[in-house]
Formats: C-alpha cells, sequence, structure tokens
C-alpha cells in the first residue's frame, strides 16, 4: 500500500483503503480498480490523493492511527457541533467531550511508535478533518511528554476546537485558496471568536480556552491574536499550534506549499525557536515518521527504493526495498531488502514523485 496524488493512478491501480462521505457512508470500497472515471469523481469532490494497492507497494503496510469508524464519527461531531454553532450560537461540549474520549481510549489501547498524519479527505469535510488530525497528534505528543491523562485531555478538548470559530465567519473565506488582505483579516479573528463561545461553559478546561485562544501564537511574538512570545504562550497552546501548521502542511491543498512529509518536518526544524517552541518541536519529530512506510525514496547510490517500515528510534533511517536503478536500468527482486539502520554507507537522499510509466 502506499500514497499517491490522483495524477499518479495508473489503469491498474487498485484502491487499499475505502473512502468516505460526511456522514460515514462508502463512496468507494476498497478492491475497487481505479478507473478514469472514478478518479474523476473522486477529483470532482475535492480529493486529491488516496491509498492504492499496487506491484511495487505489495506487503508495504501502513497503520492508521485511527479506525475508520472512530475517525469518521469524530469529524460527523464536528461538523454537527459547528453547524449547531452557525445556527444556533451554542455548542454541546460533552458531544465533543465524548468524542475525544473515544479517541484517546483508541490511541493508547493501540500504543503506536510512529505517528501515520497522512490523510485523505473530500474538500467538503476539510475543516472537520483537519480538526480531528490536530487533535490526534496533540495527544501523541502530549503522551510522548509524559503529560498526565487529564492534561492529555484538556490539550486535546483545545485542538479539537482550535477552529470552531470558523463557524461564525462567512463560509467562502473558510474555503477560498487565495484571500484578499482584508479576507485574511477576517479570517484571524476565528481564535477569539472560538474562545468566546467556550470561555463561559464551566465545564471546558482553562486549558483547552487557552489552546483555542492562542494556538497562532508565535514565539516571536509574531502571530496573533495578542502578538505573545516566548513563556507568555501556554504550553497547551505551544502545542496545538506545531500540530496545527504540520497538518495543513502535508495534509492541506487549499495551501500553494503542501509539503512531502519530508519538507514539513524540515519546515518545523527552520522554524523552530522563532515560530514554534523549539522544545517540543523536538519531541513532535521524534513520532512523526519523515518518509512515511509507502514513500518512494532516492538512495545515495543511485537507486530508486519504496519505504517498508520505519525504525521509531532513527527516522532518517527505515527499512527499504530498492526495485530500480535509473543509471544501469536493472529492476531489482521484492526479496532484496535493506535495513538502512545497519546499512551506515547508504542514506536517503530525498522523497521523489515517480510515475511508474515511465520505468515500464
Amino acid at each position: 500500500m502506499r500514497r499517491v496524488s490522483l495524477g499518479q493512478i495508473r489503469d491498474d491501480d487498485i484502491l487499499a483503503r475505502p473512502i468516505y462521505d460526511m456522514d460515514g457512508r462508502r463512496l468507494l470500497n476498497a478492491g475497487v480498480k481505479l478507473t478514469p472515471s472514478i478518479v474523476q469523481r473522486l477529483s470532482e469532490k475535492g480529493v486529491t490523493s488516496l491509498y492504492i494497492e499496487d506491484e511495487l507497494s505489495e506487503d508495504v503496510e501502513i497503520h492508521g492511527v485511527l479506525s475508520d469508524e472512530t475517525r469518521n464519527q469524530a469529524k460527523r461531531t464536528i461538523r454537527n457541533e459547528m453547524n449547531r454553532l452557525a445556527s444556533k450560537g451554542e455548542i454541546d461540549y460533552w458531544a465533543i467531550s465524548a468524542a475525544v474520549d473515544r479517541i484517546m481510549e483508541e490511541m493508547l489501547s493501540n500504543r503506536l511508535d510512529v505517528l501515520n498524519a497522512n490523510d485523505i479527505r473530500t474538500q467538503d469535510e476539510q475543516v472537520y478533518a483537519h480538526s480531528i488530525n490536530v487533535c490526534v497528534m496533540s495527544i501523541a505528543l502530549a503522551t510522548k511528554l509524559s503529560l498526565p491523562p487529564s492534561k492529555t485531555k484538556s490539550i486535546a478538548m483545545g485542538a479539537i476546537m482550535h477552529d470552531i470559530g470558523k463557524a461564525l465567519l462567512p463560509k467562502d473565506i473558510i474555503s477560498k485558496k487565495d484571500l484578499t488582505p482584508a479576507e485574511e483579516n477576517e479570517l484571524k479573528k476565528h481564535p477569539v471568536l472560538g474562545y468566546q463561545v467556550i470561555k463561559d461553559i464551566q465545564e471546558v478546561p482553562a486549558t483547552s480556552k487557552i489552546a483555542v485562544l492562542m494556538h497562532h501564537e508565535q514565539i516571536n511574538g509574531g502571530g496573533y491574536p495578542m502578538g505573545l512570545n516566548g513563556d507568555y504562550i501556554h504550553y497547551s497552546a505551544r502545542i496545538v499550534s506545531i500540530c496545527n501548521a504540520y497538518d495543513q502542511a502535508i495534509n492541506d491543498d487549499r495551501y500553494s506549499n503542501v509539503y512531502h512529509t519530508t519538507d514539513a518536518v524540515e519546515y518545523l526544524i527552520g522554524a523552530s525557536g522563532h515560530i514554534f517552541d523549539k522544545s517540543l518541536v523536538d519531541m513532535f519529530i521524534k513520532i512523526v515518521p519523515i518518509y512515511p512506510e509507502g514513500t518512494i525514496v532516492l538512495l545515495s547510490n543511485g537507486m530508486f527504493a519504496i519505504v517498508v517500515k520505519n525504525n521509531p528510534v532513527y527516522m532518517t533511517r527505515p527499512v527499504v526495498r530498492p526495485f530500480y536503478n535509473p543509471k544501469t536500468g536493472i529492476k531489482y527482486d521484492k526479496s532484496y531488502i535493506i535495513d538502512l539502520q545497519q546499512e551506515l554507507s547508504i542514506k536517503i537522499i530525498r522523497e521523489i514523485n515517480l510515475n511508474l510509466n515511465e520505468i515500464g
């Protein structure tokens, strides 16, 4: 299994994971042959990538953080509460809390060492899917920091509600790719709007409220809405800020700089110490794979390879399966495996986008 963009799909590719709509109905089942007409329909729904099974990725397993049922139910909960907020000016806190409890229970029982945060989503569920991913990553980071469950839950609640203020903004601003300066300023109101919704709800922990209000603040004081810097930014908001930026970088095609996972990690590292808390970035990059399973990479010996399994201790040195050398034209058997943790003379140069039709 591997994740590819719609433009990379070949006629004989098979869908590896089901695709759902916002109500949890399956749009496509796993095992479906991806014909051009199906790919076109997916494109019209705003799907930009999906997981496929092909000869190259045979036996490559990608473990999701959440089950489809839990993820879809959580997305519906956030959608329902944002719709309730838009129409009635209120939210059901306990519905959101129950969704977070289920997410936490599933994550903590799975005990995954590596967090695969790549998500397949349709355009109309972008805000809701993003909220769930930020929640998932915040739980993973808080757990890595050995925070107690009560603190982790408070941070997770702030994470899942961090964009709830967007329900009170015009919908065209939320979905628009290129905003005018005036629209950008309007969008920047969402942390305050979200905070105002929950600030008087007694059951919402103070940590959650602060995370919603401060998640766009930056260590150097260049963020919003208050321009806070350094330790004036609550630790919960610093956690949510990193997870928010990372998910946007790898999953949100409304932004022109959608990154490979490698580039997203490099962005966080480059921004640590002035936009993001450096110590938290250092911890975060220990739980996200720089080269997720199924990624095609160029090795330092000139070979193309697919990442088969990540090493949770050394994220830059996964187990890979070479399949082609463009310099010699040699194709390699599937039995050829290299563990980069053992073969130190070889390293990954970069992730590559490869059209397999070019190599036959």
